[in-house]
C-alpha cells in the first residue's frame, strides 16, 4: 500500500481554486494525521478565515500533480497555493 501524507489546502476567497499551501520553494508541511482545525489556524494565521483550510490525504504521486504555484500577497508572496491547473 502506498504511503499517504496530510497536507493543507487551501481555497482563497472561496474562489473553487484549491490548492496546497506551500512556500515559495515548494516545501508544503505534511503529517502522518489529519491537521486539526486549531493547527491550520495557527499555520495559516489571521487569513484562514478567507483560506477555508481543509487537510487532505495524499500519495507522492497525488501531490506531483500540484505543480503550479501562485503566491499570496497577505504573506509578502513567501507563501502561496500548490495547484494542479494553470491560471
Amino acid at each position: 500500500m502506498e504511503e499517504r501524507r496530510w497536507f493543507v489546502t487551501v481555497d482563497w476567497c472561496n474562489k473553487d481554486q484549491r490548492g496546497i499551501f506551500c512556500n515559495s520553494a515548494g516545501k508544503a508541511p505534511s503529517k502522518e494525521t489529519e491537521h486539526s482545525c486549531l493547527e491550520m489556524q495557527d499555520m495559516l494565521g489571521p487569513f484562514w478565515l478567507i483560506l477555508a483550510p481543509i487537510s487532505v490525504q495524499l500519495t507522492a504521486e497525488e501531490l506531483a500533480a500540484y505543480k503550479f504555484w501562485y503566491p499570496l500577497a497577505e504573506y509578502s508572496g513567501e507563501f502561496g497555493i500548490a495547484r494542479t491547473d494553470e491560471e
